[in-house]
């Protein structure tokens, strides 16, 4: 899936949200300010062209009972104003799938400002909250141009643990920059005991790296043998990528030729350099991260196209003070079996 770039909003508040509050010198309790929350406008997306009113009000009322569930687990905003819109499509699963859309909130935070020495609620904010039904939004990454039988693969985050009976992972949103630290979390809301992703197995993530390497090289090598150099440097070139290659593709021949029936069945979980780079399989305890596909027989095509079928739950924060309470009480708070509650409904 694409990966969308992080999110730094810049979204008004209404007329007669305060942006600015007393003078302050830097120790004052941020928290002690009260917060609100308020609602944007819906952002239609390009999928949704052509349903009907009736199709749009079944999307928006579902998104609306998740929204409710982020507002339970942070009802009282402190040091922050809290605001959440409705995005009524996105990029489907698969083809004719059901219908993706997305719940959005973000968190503004109030700082203060040691130049002016006056309070302020930031205009940016890198502290999100999203729901995204249906479809994965940031859960994975996939890699361009690696398959595994014909179709893509994903390649998850890394595992952080367990959140309330469902693995969490660590989200994409982990960064530093000029603008401070930012952290993030997700989990994968699903049927009791199913998934929409299905693990690639050891054998089959080897089979289809070779194939890969194998093809990166023939296309190195028509290039190389369509060029003007000199017949002696093109055959030295080509000696060099076919050396090149096959140091590469070497700890994959070798742990495949030395597979037991039992490793090869294993899901396959791959180091820091991802599909692309294979030394050796890793685990998610040393930080691997898994490599997945999508299970079209998960998808239940019975029901109507705008019913739940999964959910990613995925939230941001900053390292400041509202920021890091709001996540505190958001975990604190956030059930994620009154959002399976809302599957296949």
């Amino acid at each position: 899936m694409t990966r969308i770039a992080p999110l730094l909003a810049v979204l008004s508040l209404p007329v007669h949200a305060a942006t600015k509050g007393p003078p302050c010198i830097g120790t004052e309790d941020l928290l002690a300010i009260r917060g609100s929350w308020t609602t944007h406008g819906d952002v239609p997306g390009s999928e949704g062209a052509g349903r009907s009113r009736n199709a749009t009000n079944q999307v928006a009322a579902r998104i609306d009972k998740l929204a409710q569930l982020f507002r339970a687990a942070y009802p009282e905003p402190r040091g922050i104003e809290a605001i959440w819109y409705r995005s009524l499509s996105a990029t489907p699963l698969v083809a004719s799938g059901p219908w993706a859309y997305s719940l959005n909130s973000l968190y503004k935070a109030w700082y203060c400002n040691q130049h002016l020495h006056q309070q302020l609620l930031g205009d940016e904010t890198g502290t999100w909250a999203y729901a995204f039904v249906n479809h994965l939004g940031w859960f994975a990454d996939s890699p361009k141009d690696f398959q595994v039988g014909g179709r893509p693969v994903l390649v998850l985050t890394r595992r952080s643990g367990d959140f309330k009976g469902l693995p969490a992972y660590g989200g994409i949103h982990n960064q530093s920059s000029n603008t401070g630290r930012r952290f993030s979390r997700t989990i994968l809301v699903t049927r009791p005991g199913r998934s929409p992703l299905a693990p690639v197995t050891r054998k089959q993530f080897l089979e289809a790296y070779l194939a890969w390497a194998e093809a990166q090289a023939a296309t190195f090598r028509s290039g190389m043998e369509k060029s003007t150099l000199d017949p002696a440097r093109k055959a030295d070139a080509l000696r060099r990528v076919d050396e090149m290659q096959a140091k590469q593709q070497a700890p994959a021949r070798a742990k495949l030729s030395a597979m037991a029936p039992g490793e090869a069945a294993e899901p396959a979980i791959v180091g820091s350099e991802g599909v692309f780079g294979f030394k050796d399989f890793s685990t998610e305890e040393r930080g691997g991260r898994a490599v997945v596909q999508v299970d079209p027989a998960y998808l239940d095509r019975k029901l109507a196209p705008h019913v739940p079928q999964f959910v990613v739950v995925y939230w941001t924060w900053e390292k400041d003070v509202p920021s890091e309470a709001y996540r505190e009480e958001f975990e604190r708070r956030f059930d994620p079996s009154a959002v399976a509650a809302l599957l296949d409904h």
